[in-house]
């Protein structure tokens, strides 16, 4: 079997990327292939964890100036790819492909960009969009989160690559359909940033009590907006109303504990979150931004709300309290939730489209 290598910015990173990439390597490596962790730099120790088979390599072990060793990142990503006997190089992130499309010149390695966020984001980098053309023209194959994500690439990109969508599975072992209201919690999750939309959530929340006050909003997460955020809803009236837990150990925990699931993002890529809530058989309520919500909420499972509607938001909790006061309707969303995930997210079909990719199989 090929030698597949996923090459990182940093596996000692704690984001989704680095969780998903583990995830999806482990099972590689479990199924036969060999598989290595290749990080830019800082990557000796991942904080996921990676089976003992598994490879784990740095080129670095600080942080650089990149713009400033640009060759010599590259010389060095060459000669790792030529003296490991490399068959497929997977970029966990698309800004990786600047050195890697030149480091594979001349060589028989399969390129693999896999794109963790919206097309449309760059996340304050400008370089990201000509990493992304220099992938689309250079690389030989591009996976995407969604299928929305894919028809960007198609249609805003000239491209050479092979674009393929292929969603991240859901991290949790499936349960059975909840079979009423416990707590009346609802729960959302992340770092407390702008992407996150929290502030929009605190807006809407401030509309949702004013008709139920038996409700509780419980916001997990740390991150720079925290005193903003802890601020505006003291000035919102609304501190009581709302639970803020800054750190813990057991994410599932939290779905456990919670009956409802919210998110308020400005855009994501697929948000590991709905996919963590529904495999914890929680309903859902979404901005329905660009990309993600949509490949995963369906009305038998929860609500999409036009992006950025905070008043909308809010009618839509509001629903969803008045549907769940009934617990054959909780129940029913509840499966759904957990059907939706066993169908379309659990880890062996997403595996088995990944093999087909590699394999090259159609």
């Amino acid at each position: 079997m090929e030698k597949i290598v996923f090459f990182a910015g940093s596996l000692n990173a704690s984001g989704g990327t680095e969780r998903v990439s583990t995830i999806i390597a482990n099972r590689l490596s479990e199924i036969g292939y060999t598989v290595q962790f290749l990080s830019l730099h800082d990557g000796n120790n991942p904080f996921f964890r990676v089976n003992d088979d598994i490879k784990i390599d740095t080129l670095f072990d600080q942080k650089l100036s990149f713009k400033k060793h640009y060759h010599k990142v590259i010389f060095k990503l060459r000669r790792y790819l030529k003296d490991n006997n490399v068959d497929i190089l997977i970029n966990i992130e698309s800004m990786l492909a600047l050195y890697s499309v030149p480091a594979c010149i001349g060589l028989n390695i399969r390129n693999i960009c896999w794109e963790h966020f919206n097309f449309h984001v760059d996340l304050g980098l400008k370089l990201r969009k000509i990493a992304r053309q220099v992938a689309a023209v250079a690389c030989d194959d591009i996976i995407t989160l969604t299928e929305t994500d894919r028809k960007f690439w198609l249609e805003n990109t000239v491209h050479k690559a092979k674009i393929t969508a292929i969603s991240n599975p859901a991290l949790y072992e499936l349960i059975r359909p909840r079979d009423k209201i416990h707590s009346k919690v609802v729960l959302s999750a992340g770092r407390l940033t702008h992407q996150k939309g929290f502030d929009l959530l605190l807006q809407s929340w401030a509309l949702v009590i004013k008709q139920r006050t038996d409700w509780t909003l419980r916001i997990v997460g740390s991150g720079e907006e925290h005193d903003a955020l802890k601020y505006q809803a003291e000035k919102l009236g609304i501190s009581q109303s709302i639970q803020w837990v800054s750190h813990v150990n057991n994410m599932f925990e939290q779905y456990n504990n919670a009956d409802l699931y919210v998110m308020s993002s400005r855009f994501e890529g697929l948000p590991m979150v709905l996919l963590e809530a529904i495999s914890a058989g929680l309903p859902l309520v979404s901005f329905d931004c660009k990309t993600g919500p949509r490949e995963i909420i369906e009305p038998t499972c929860g609500w999409l709300v036009e992006d950025g509607n905070i008043s909308m938001l809010s009618e839509k909790l509001l629903e969803a309290f008045t549907t769940f006061d009934d617990d054959d309707q909780y129940y029913a969303f509840s499966k759904a939730a957990i059907n939706k995930c066993q169908t379309e997210f659990s880890l062996e079909p997403i595996i088995n489209k990944w093999v087909r990719l590699i394999e090259n199989k159609k």
